[in-house]
């Protein structure tokens, strides 16, 4: 039975409605007569809906009159009309072919270059190193040498301790890892000492290896020389080794900031201009126009028109929002500016000091005159100041 359904839908088959009051004879005449019927539904008591080849449908006409029915054709289904159908319709499915294979082609390529991990770099400087080895909006996949692009990256850019690249449809997603900002590591072959990172007050000192040079309660200054790798000994040979030690000292760190009283505020006035712009690859395909805004904020905001989860194609709707901006003049009461100085100021020693460091006292001192407010913060911490140093 499905094979002749599937023969029968190669060579074409119509879906008919029958209507009289003789219906049971005429299915009954027609499979007398050798005439194949299928998938018969009764609508009502006087009508049938049935499925039957296009070229049994001719050999009906004896049935028709014998039953004093009607037959009608509701749809025409099967191969011979779909090839009909591309026929009449020819210019649409070869429109439809060569967008589809301009698509395939162009999913072949890079369109979108997507950077993550990147904190103190600059993402478009990371671009530019990826465009120098050949990975750029445009680059075809297949001539894409992932691995020698990563190790090239990495040679090119030594502040980044890992890069690794995936292709994924159209974009190419990057991750990065920066190296941490410390000292340069040095192996426990190497003989080294140890070295004040920065000027403070040796509170304990505690030597693993190595002589020490300094002692608890002494001052000393970045760079100086703390713990010496360098073993003298009476009657023996000066010989060199790789020192440990734990430095802990009292240290400082200030900043100052100052506040004007009077300031210049821009506010929205709540106007807002709205230009559009296509852009295929890096190209816009028409010019920004000049805004008749004296003060503003442009936003800008790119989308791409095609986009169907990890493929997207080189062609972006780009958006220009412009917020007017009015000047107004704010004065600042005293307590308003020492609270900003305060945050300022709080925010900026916060990123000086190591994370991993005690703070033992915050003191901000405050001036102020007819036109400002001044302050001065001082944090005293406890923190390791001793950092490895290679012996030469």
């Amino acid at each position: 039975m499905f094979i002749i359904r599937i023969w029968n839908y190669l060579r074409g088959y119509a879906i008919i409605i029958v209507k009289g009051l003789k219906i049971e004879r005429f299915i009954n005449l027609a499979v007398v007569n050798n005439i194949y019927i299928w998938d018969i539904e009764k609508l009502d008591y006087t009508t049938v809906q049935a499925k039957i080849g296009l070229e049994n449908f001719r050999r009906l006409r004896d049935i028709v009159r014998k039953t004093d029915s009607s037959v009608s054709i509701l749809s025409k289904r099967g191969f011979p009309f779909i090839i009909r159908n591309i026929r009449r319709r020819r210019l649409f499915y070869f429109s439809l072919f060569l967008i589809c294979v301009f698509i395939y082609a162009m999913s072949s390529f890079v369109w979108m270059i997507e950077i993550t991990g990147a904190k103190d770099i600059d993402n478009e400087n990371i671009l530019r190193c990826l465009y120098n080895e050949g990975l750029k909006e445009g680059s075809w996949k297949g001539r894409l040498d992932i691995r020698h692009i990563e190790n090239r990256v990495l040679i090119n850019m030594p502040e980044l301790s890992w890069i690794g690249i995936q292709i994924k449809g159209t974009k190419a997603i990057v991750e990065v890892v920066e190296k941490s900002e410390g000292p340069p590591l040095i192996s426990r072959t190497d003989a080294c000492d140890i070295v004040a990172a920065k000027d403070g007050v040796i509170t304990k000192l505690l030597v693993l290896s190595g002589d020490p040079l300094v002692k608890d309660g002494d001052s000393v200054r970045k760079g100086q020389k703390l713990v010496t790798g360098t073993i003298l000994r009476e009657n023996l040979e000066p010989r060199q080794i790789h020192s440990l030690a734990k430095v802990s000292a009292r240290t400082w760190y200030e900043d100052a900031e100052e506040i004007p009283l009077q300031q210049i505020e821009f506010k929205p006035t709540g106007k807002v201009a709205r230009q559009y712009k296509l852009k295929l690859l890096d190209k816009e395909l028409s010019r920004k126009r000049s805004v008749n805004f004296k003060d503003f904020n442009e936003y800008i905001e790119e989308r791409y028109l095609i986009s169907l989860g990890d493929y997207v194609f080189p062609i972006k709707l780009v958006e220009y929002r412009f917020e007017e901006l009015e000047p107004r003049l704010k004065t600042l009461m005293v307590d308003e500016a020492k609270d900003k100085c305060t945050e300022r100021l709080n925010a900026r020693i916060k990123l000086r000091i190591p994370e991993d460091a005690v703070i033992l006292d915050r003191k901000i001192d405050y001036y102020t005159d007819k036109k400002s407010v001044k302050a001065k913060i001082s944090v005293e911490v406890l923190e390791d100041i001793g950092v490895k140093q290679k012996i030469n």
